[in-house]
């Protein structure tokens, strides 16, 4: 099985999730890069992307490697105001994964059920075969990795 680990991760938190699971997976992996410019004033900075979140935007985004090259692609993303961020809406959006299995993640302590309902929404014709949610709590303090190991075995199955 060829896994490939996709995620978008403004501050890192989620990077450090989506490379766990890769490592644990032997999977590649990818950050999916988002090319506007979310800097600045910290409260200015959030309520305009947790805006954008809400709204559902879309937004112009990179990355390297088309999902058309493996059988299996997990997506994560951060909770931004209960909603998945601009850059893996985009990216959901826009690949071609019919028939294909994805198995998703997030990070944030809410919003993770909601935020996966909305995933599989954007891949109506996919093979969704597991999610994870993880606290930014735990990441920060490795405590995310044992969920990590159980989320990669049932992947396996």
């Amino acid at each position: 099985m060829k896994a490939l680990v996709t995620y978008y991760s403004r501050t890192g938190t989620t990077k450090a999730v989506g490379e766990a699971i890769a490592r644990k997976l032997g999977a590649d992996c990818e950050e999916i890069i988002d090319l506007k410019k979310r800097t600045g004033l910290r409260p200015i900075r959030f309520l305009i992307a947790g805006r954008e979140a809400m709204g559902r935007k879309l937004t112009n985004i990179k990355f390297d490697r088309s999902p058309d090259d493996y059988d299996l692609i997990i997506v994560g993303t951060p909770i931004w105001a209960g909603n998945i961020t601009p850059a893996v809406r985009t990216y959901l959006g826009s690949q071609r994964l019919e028939g294909k299995r994805v198995a998703f993640f997030c990070t944030d302590g809410d919003g993770c059920e909601k935020a996966f309902e909305d995933m599989k929404k954007l891949v109506p014709k996919a093979i969704v075969c597991g999610s994870l949610g993880i606290p930014e709590k735990e990441v920060k303090t490795s405590a995310h990795l044992e969920k990590v190991k159980t989320f990669v075995a049932s992947l396996r199955k």
